[in-house]
């Protein structure tokens, strides 16, 4: 074998079988030792200690299946100088050992303080400018394995909370009738023209509601620029940046116009990813360098796409697609009652502040929801901006429902196939008028694909205590 000249070489050499990973996390798991502090609600900070017998035995051990499978200038294969195997690789091996380390001695500490967590750890690490929160691949680029004693590092997590789930059995529910007005027929139309438009500069401004701003965005903490960001994209609404919550960005950025400047004062939140900055008084600076206003195409363009010829065709062919949707409006209707029966019925209890992690949860799966009604795009990230700023009891009750449909479903055996998501792919990208692949690779680029298997499951869910549910028929008209 050709001398590794990359630590990925090194990993391959190195990669280590089932019997051997499973026997690191039994003694992960027996050795490694760890302290919890509360850091807040359903927040705690956990800091993990794992030995030094362990890490330099794995060293030890790794270094010999190294001097056995590598070939040096001037030695036979296996006969090289551990020493020189050791000065040659010993940081390809460290860091190789130092990633399997951390996640292993990571889920070991879990495990041993009974935790159920939700989401991935940040882990403290001190980038030079500070200490701050990252997630585990940046961690890894800071974090070093020591040459002697133990290795120690700290870690914030947030856990699930703990409750237990009402009767599922036997709900009672009522079927609505639903009849469509002619205003929620021409609202349909509307979205649809929506769906179709695009945004397009505004020359000189003045910036507008939901307007779309290009911005280069500075974050000052004591005068201190701590962060920085160009060409961001942001509409003229409430927002969140960076973390932290901007209830008054519309005001201050309505009427800006290209190259002018608009500044807010803010406070930094309690999960801030630098811990030293948390609470402090902050300000952001906006320089404004494009303003985009939507321009939704013509109703007669509209026409001309789906081949009708007169607004009253369309309005008819609009209703006729509305009355189509009858059924799925209906089963909506009872999920929401089946919705409220689990949250009514089950004591859950959430922070005051919810952590901006805890927020992103409860907005992503909100953001699939609009995308499988086929929203207009502008409508969903206008949304996203209301609910991670002022909208606390939807945020706060989406993220009860994640809990209780999450426990729903292991009590029911609940499971999504891969078929069923590339179906529902398939029905947003028709709803969309877009490619498969294209939205695919958009959901799997902002990370909303395991939010759409949640999704999935809950619907199954909610079928199922359908199936079991006492159905009250109800006479009347209800949209």
């Amino acid at each position: 074998m050709d001398v590794p000249g990359a630590n990925a070489d090194v990993n391959e050499l190195l990669d280590q079988d089932d019997d051997e990973r499973k026997q690191l996390a039994e003694e992960l798991k027996e050795k490694v030792r760890s302290e919890l502090k509360d850091v807040g609600t359903l927040r705690k900070e956990m800091t993990v200690t794992v030995p030094d017998e362990i890490i330099h035995r794995r060293i030890d051990h790794d270094f010999d299946e190294l001097r056995s499978d590598v070939v040096l200038p001037g030695f036979r294969k296996g006969r090289a100088p551990l020493p020189l195997i050791q000065k040659r690789f010993g940081t390809a091996v460290r860091d190789s050992l130092k990633t399997t380390i951390l996640g292993q001695s990571f889920f070991a500490a879990i495990q041993n303080e009974k935790l159920e967590i939700l989401g991935d750890p940040l882990f403290k690490i001190d980038a030079g400018k500070g200490v701050k929160l990252v997630e585990l691949g940046e961690a890894i680029q800071h974090l070093r394995l020591p040459e002697t004693g133990d290795f120690t590092y700290t870690c914030e997590i947030e856990t699930k909370p703990t409750f237990e789930l009402p009767k599922l059995e036997g709900i009672e529910i009522k079927a609505p009738r639903i009849e469509f007005t002619e205003e929620q027929v021409r609202a349909e139309i509307e979205r649809q023209l929506k769906v179709r438009g695009r945004y397009e500069p505004v020359a000189d401004g003045p910036a507008e509601a939901d307007d779309l701003l290009i911005a280069d965005v500075a974050l000052t903490v004591n005068h201190e620029t701590v962060k920085t960001e160009s060409n961001l994209q942001l509409g003229v609404r409430p927002t969140r940046l960076d973390g932290v919550a901007l209830e008054n960005l519309g005001e201050v950025l309505s009427g800006v116009r290209p190259g002018e400047r608009r500044g807010t004062d803010c406070v930094i939140p309690d999960d801030y990813e630098r811990p030293d900055l948390r609470g402090k008084p902050a300000r952001f600076e906006f320089t404004i360098h494009e303003v985009k206003r939507l321009a939704p195409i013509s109703l007669q363009t509209f026409m001309d796409q789906v081949g009708i010829e007169s607004e009253a065709e369309l309005f008819k062919v609009a209703r006729q697609q509305m009355e189509l949707e009858r059924d799925r409006l209906v089963r909506r209707a009872e999920k929401e009652q089946i919705l409220d029966y689990l949250l009514k019925n089950t004591v859950l209890e959430l922070p005051e502040k919810l952590s901006a992690r805890m927020t992103d949860r409860a907005v992503m799966r909100r953001v699939i929801e609009l995308q499988q009604e086929g929203a207009p795009q502008e409508d969903i990230e206008a949304k996203i901006d209301e609910l991670r700023v002022s909208a606390r009891e939807q945020v706060l009750r989406d993220l009860k429902l994640e809990f209780i449909m999450e426990r729903v479903a292991g009590k029911l055996k609940v499971y999504v196939t891969d078929e069923e998501v590339n179906t529902e792919i398939a029905r947003i990208a028709r709803l969309y008028n877009r490619r498969f692949d294209r939205v695919r690779d958009d959901l799997r680029n902002r990370g909303l694909l395991a939010q759409l298997v949640e999704h999935i499951r809950q619907e199954k869910c909610i079928a199922m205590l359908l199936e079991d549910a006492k159905v009250i028929k109800i006479d009347g008209p209800q949209s």
